[in-house]
């Protein structure tokens, strides 16, 4: 079981109340994923029913600011899953900074156990499985929503379906991106109120509480049973309730790591299961027992004991075990290349040992919380749809359907690394020549012939190995192997070929200013309370020196291996904003120069202009470029345009040269960051097309971006390079604008390719949501694309799991901060572009020009490449004149529109 912990009462908060002068602010009116509004943080549905933990329905809010907030004349909705509004509460009260507030609703028919003392109560009565909560401000307005299940009301996606016995709860602590399935998790219900007042802990609550008298009781079996006529061919167990007596063979032994159980099989090889057949093995719940009092993998017991459903899994429960003495035959495992399609088909291998085959890493984001990895069949990472189909109705479709194919391999235990198991080392960890590592997505995992069993928890189908894992456990334990292919990625730079090259990076918040340095500030904190990354502040990089420090000691080697000519850098900070001194806009950007040269590099950066944007982001793009190779041409320009202003980074444009060399051999670069997908702005909500929110805002920004280029009447005819992070995968509306434009997306050479990965994961400069694919892109005009020689993404960003990264140093129970190589530097990965330059009115190429034009990958919905991009057409400067006229009027109202960034 999965445990949501809480953190305690805010020091400060108590100070106050013991002072008695308690400042509240007064609430914002609108939802904040910024951090700066209360929001729901937990809600528990199965309060009093059948198999709950307690007998109310609950909602958890919390409070992310520093300053307590009042919430008198605000409201707690209860609506069902289809949207009809059921019960309410109407609050008051003040929810503490950084603390708590616990609102119970209805009870059930079913007692359990109390809430602690709740801070409000309503006439809610969720549903235990699916329904919407909102919450309503003084003002009447929205300030969060969580839709679940099958919720038809929700923030970018509902968030998985909830039992009687689970809650739907935030993933990350006060961690709002405006995406329930994103942001929540389905686990134990954990109440907290204002006071800090929670229930007892307990890791390993009995599942299989004693039942109601029953007062007509089924016949017991007469005599042992098979474990296949305990499970039967359906979902749950024929004799369910009843007490059986069955033999089999220990395969798996979960005696430490809270699972508490063992599985057992029916001797002999395992069998392929089709229409009708139940699954041999089973579940054996062991409660407190001992360690050395659970039966040894590979002997022949005999178990007596109760057959219940946990999990919506069957099970045995209050056993007594005993060994059997007898010959056997041993458990062979089934070989299977992969788990058959849908729940039914899966349900007849329940509990079974089986051998898959080759299956790829798609996702390892939740390995830094739960030691598990997303694997999917086959040799590819899931794609997303938009980075190689168009938009609409069956890119959504694919995205939804790819993702029934994944399979959790976990690590057998219910630690919670990122929460209350700190000290415990992670699973799946080696150490090679590029430093200790873990799965990269795009590995492919070969099963070892020992085998993994089948099992169905929290909502979710898992490949669990045959002992509980950690970062202790020895190499013979793991049940898979995969190729270290960090050396390969590391050399990629090297092989681009090309006199010159630009690049593409994003720097992940780099802020010299520090988190500690701001007034009321906090920090992210290592499992030891030092604090590393800054949380809900102005600053938005890292809080300490020596997080910092780390921080910059990747981005610095990674840049300097990466040795482009030119370099677009994202997200590097703004100090003016920070600072408000305009003066200092350079000073982060000429601060990681220095440290660059420091470093072995020949870097300079190019000078902010002297007309800078409107209302500008704390994160800005910038240029450095290789003194030995290039220098810049003139005074840069911001493109300001109400399409970025309040919403995005405006972009950066820049001509250079090679050193000495004639302006007739230069080239122009502009770098960018656009909107994201997380959040919707000017109204342009997730049509449920594939791309997301804001996706007509990023069409808008790259009409924008087209036209201040088309006025730079010094560039006509240069050849240019529009790069950097577009927040748009490679066949989306935004990046068709550019096409449109003029501009192609310069296609990634194969021979780049890390062993193993096929395309989608070379082509990839992004994970998110389970799938790969490219945000950060360049594109080349047809002047610029004569001069193409290469490119390749270097995949040494987002394929790593998070904790490699400066800001979970030491979250976990070992140091896994390495600053000798670039791997985890930042989320996103960089890209290079190599290309030659004219001389003397000809073009030498070493080889043959690489297309740029985009090319879908074999997927079967795939469509054909796009044709050749145009120029600009008519229609298309009356469609940019419109916009024009629609966000001037609407960048009058940019300050008090959201904010929310990648």
């Amino acid at each position: 079981m999965r445990v949501h912990s809480h953190r305690a009462l805010s020091a400060t908060f108590a100070i106050a109340l013991a002072a008695g002068t308690v400042s509240v602010v007064s609430p914002t009116a609108e939802a904040a994923p910024d951090g700066s509004n209360i929001i729901i943080n937990e809600v528990y549905g199965g309060g009093g029913n059948s198999g709950s933990v307690y007998n109310n329905d609950f909602v958890e809010l919390f409070n992310p600011t520093s300053a307590p907030i009042d919430l008198t004349g605000w409201t707690l909705n209860q609506y069902s899953a289809k949207g009809n509004l059921g019960g309410s509460a109407q609050l008051t009260g003040i929810i503490p900074a950084g603390g708590y507030f616990l609102i119970q609703g209805q009870a059930g028919n079913s007692p359990s156990q109390d809430l602690p003392t709740p801070d409000a109560e309503g006439k809610f009565n969720f549903s235990g499985s699916e329904a919407i909560a909102e919450l309503v401000d003084a003002n009447g307005q929205v300030a969060d929503l969580l839709g679940w299940g099958g919720a038809q009301k929700f923030e970018t996606a509902p968030a998985a379906k909830t039992k009687n016995s689970t809650s739907v709860q935030r993933a990350v602590e006060g961690v709002d991106s405006d995406n329930n399935a994103g942001d929540f998790v389905v686990a134990d219900p954990t109440p907290m109120n204002s006071g800090g007042e929670q229930p007892a802990p307990q890791p390993n609550p009995d599942p299989n509480p004693e039942p109601n008298p029953d007062p007509q009781p089924q016949p017991q079996p007469t005599g042992p049973v098979t474990i296949a006529e305990i499970q039967g061919p359906g979902a749950t167990s024929p004799l369910e309730g009843q007490t059986v007596t069955t033999r089999g063979v220990v395969t798996a032994v979960y005696n430490e790591g809270g699972r508490n159980g063992f599985y057992m099989q029916t001797p002999g090889a395992g069998q392929t299961k089709g229409t009708g057949d139940a699954s041999d093995a089973i579940f054996v719940y062991m409660g407190k027992a001992a360690p050395q009092d659970y039966p040894a993998r590979g002997s022949y017991v005999e178990v007596t004991g109760e057959v219940n459903e946990f999990n919506t899994s069957t099970q045995l429960s209050r056993v007594s075990v005993a060994l059997v003495d007898e010959a056997f035959d041993p458990v062979i495992p089934v070989q299977l290349e992969r788990l058959p399609d849908g729940d039914e088909a899966r349900e007849r291998y329940e509990g079974m040992l089986v051998k898959p085959g080759v299956h790829t890493v798609t996702d390892n984001y939740s390995f830094n919380t739960y030691g598990e990895f997303g694997v999917v069949p086959g040799t590819e990472a899931l794609r997303q749809p938009t980075d190689m189909m168009a938009p609409g109705a069956d890119a959504y479709a694919l995205e939804q359907a790819q993702r029934a194919n994944i399979v959790l391999l976990d690590d057998a235990s219910t630690y919670n690394f990122f929460r209350n198991d700190k000290d415990v080392p992670l699973p799946y960890l080696e150490t090679s020549d590029q430093g200790i590592r873990s799965m990269r997505v795009g590995d492919q995992l070969e099963f070892k012939d020992s085998g993994v069993i089948v099992e169905y928890s929290f909502d979710a189908w898992r490949f669990q190995p045959l002992v509980p894992l950690t970062g202790k456990s020895p190499e013979e334990d793991l049940p898979v192997t995969w190729e270290d292919t960090r050396a390969a990625v590391r050399s990629v730079p090297s092989q681009v070929e090309g006199a010159y090259s630009v690049g593409s990076f994003n720097v992940l918040n780099y802020f010299t200013t520090l988190g500690e340095t701001e007034s009321g500030c906090k920090a992210y904190t290592d499992r030891f309370g030092a604090p590393i990354a800054a949380n809900q502040c102005s600053v938005r990089g890292a809080f300490s020196q020596q997080a910092f420090q780390d921080q910059q000691d990747k981005i610095v080697l990674a840049i300097n291996e990466l040795d482009a000519s030119v370099v677009g850098l994202m997200e590097v900070e703004n100090t003016a904003r920070t600072s408000g001194d305009v003066s200092r806009r350079d000073e982060s950007l000429a601060n990681l120069v220095a440290e660059l040269n420091k470093a072995g590099g020949n870097w300079d950066y190019v000078k902010s202009p002297a007309k800078l944007g409107t209302d500008e982001d704390v994160i800005r793009v910038a240029f450095i470029y290789n003194k030995s190779k290039v220098e810049p041409i003139g005074e840069s320009v911001i493109f300001d345009d109400p399409a970025f202003t309040g919403t995005a980074r405006q972009p950066l444009a820049q001509e250079f040269k090679p050193v000495g060399g004639a302006d007739d051999q230069s080239f122009v670069a502009i770098v960018n960051h656009f909107k994201s997908k997380g959040s919707a702005v000017r109204g342009d909500g997730d049509q449920q097309d594939g791309q997301a929110n804001s996706a007509q805002v990023r069409v808008a920004q790259a009409q924008a971006l087209l036209d201040h280029l088309d006025r730079q009447n010094q560039w006509d005819g240069k050849p240019a390079f529009i790069l950097g992070d577009l927040n748009s995968y490679s066949q989306e509306d935004s990046i068709k604008a550019l096409n449109g434009g003029g501009f192609a997306l310069v296609e990634h050479n194969a021979k780049h390719n890390r062993p193993g990965a096929g395309a989608a994961a070379q082509e990839s400069s992004y994970t998110f949501g389970k799938h790969v694919g490219s945000l950060d892109h360049v594109l080349a005009n047809a002047a610029a694309q004569e001069l193409v020689q290469d490119a390749a993404v270097w995949n040494i960003n987002a394929d790593e799991p998070i904790v490699f990264q400066y800001s979970r140093r030491n979250y976990h129970g070992s140091d896994l901060f390495q600053n000798d190589n670039p791997f985890a530097a930042s989320d996103h990965d960089p890209v290079k572009v190599g290309f030659n330059l004219k001389t003397n009115g000809s073009t030498p190429t070493t080889q043959p020009p690489l297309t740029t034009q985009p090319t879908p990958t074999t997927e079967p919905t795939a469509p054909t490449a796009p044709t050749a991009p145009t120029a600009p057409s008519s229609s298309g400067k009356v469609i940019s004149f419109v916009w024009g006229v629609v966000f001037s009027i609407l960048g009058v109202l940019g300050t008090v529109v959201s904010r929310f960034f990648r």
